[in-house]
């Protein structure tokens, strides 16, 4: 009698457990109602975006601001492009420790994301899908954002160009960034508070291509371990972990990230031990990435350089 009870106990939680599960599952089905001239935009640790290539072939693509270049996936370009005698092999650089060897399509490409059309003079043909996972057709960049001024909705899941005449709204936080190299990459000041107290105040690498929150280089790792600021880090070796192949990290704890005059805390973050690579950039301090950006509503004025910033989320 005893054992039924328990057994009548037991799927009764299940079911209990089930029921809550199929609530929040309905709850997350519930889209919300999107901006009229919103582009839809999936996060799901990437941003992923329909794109329409060459005005009739869809993709579903990633936009990453760490890149200047149109990417497709070797697979991809060979179903819907076929063979092109054109192409040229490259070596291609990346966060990881070597490079990766790729194929490169000078024919011209335009693409399509919602009714905002660009045009880029080459594509990089790589197998993206080993890196970023099998939904993915290609990865685009920056080109496709330069001179916009461009809201970002996490939370909801849109983007939207604003019009000229459009002023930005109360609540954002104004950030003036600084760009690196010819204006192809975008410089955001932050500071991050390590358990020992120390803080450090730095430039880093928005990456929209990158999940994770924050990810320090190796040169800035370095001087924090030679500081003693390091002394929890747990060391893991990460055999694909982007364009460039393999990478070593350490892993600690943030008591907080401030931006923005803004507050996260305890966070997680990584710290390259890379000995080449972007993660060994040492005119920038590290990486960050799409899980600190998710807590805000975000303005990047691509002209002027400058992110607004508006908390969507529990921060301080």
């Amino acid at each position: 009698m005893r054992n039924s009870i328990k057994l009548v106990v037991a799927i009764l939680c299940l079911a209990t457990a089930c029921s809550n599960t199929n609530q929040k599952k309905e709850q997350q089905d519930v889209k919300p109602q999107l901006p009229a001239d919103a582009i839809e935009m999936k996060y799901q640790r990437h941003l992923y975006f329909d794109v329409v290539l060459r005005d009739s072939i869809p993709a579903r693509m990633i936009f990453d601001t760490g890149s200047s270049n149109l990417l497709l996936d070797s697979t991809f370009y060979a179903t819907n492009f076929g063979k092109n005698k054109n192409l040229r092999r490259a070596m291609l650089s990346g966060a990881g420790n070597g490079f990766q060897l790729t194929t490169l399509d000078a024919s011209s490409w335009k693409y399509r994301v919602g009714e905002v059309s660009n045009s880029e003079q080459m594509a990089i043909v790589m197998d993206l899908r080993k890196i970023v996972g099998d939904g993915v057709d290609g990865l685009f960049g920056l080109p496709f954002m330069q001179g916009k001024r461009v809201e970002f909705n996490y939370a909801d899941g849109y983007i939207r160009f604003l019009k000229p005449e459009e002023t930005i709204a109360e609540g954002f936080a104004a950030i003036q960034c600084k760009w690196l190299n010819n204006r192809d990459r975008i410089i955001v000041p932050l500071s991050v508070t390590f358990a020992d107290g120390y803080t450090l105040s730095g430039n880093f690498l928005m990456d929209t291509g990158m999940p994770e929150e924050l990810s320090l280089n190796s040169a800035t790792t370095n001087r924090l371990r030679d500081g003693g600021h390091l002394a929890d880090a747990h060391r893991k070796t990460i055999e694909i972990g982007g364009v460039g192949g393999s990478r070593t990290e350490c892993y600690v704890r943030a008591r907080q990230i401030g931006i923005g005059g803004k507050t996260i805390k305890d966070v997680q973050i990584s710290c390259s031990e890379n000995k080449q690579g972007a993660m060994a950039d040492n005119r920038f301090d590290g990486l960050v990435g799409n899980a600190l950006f998710a807590h805000f509503d975000i303005i990047f004025d691509f002209e002027s350089w400058v992110m607004y910033l508006r908390p969507n989320n529990s921060v301080d």
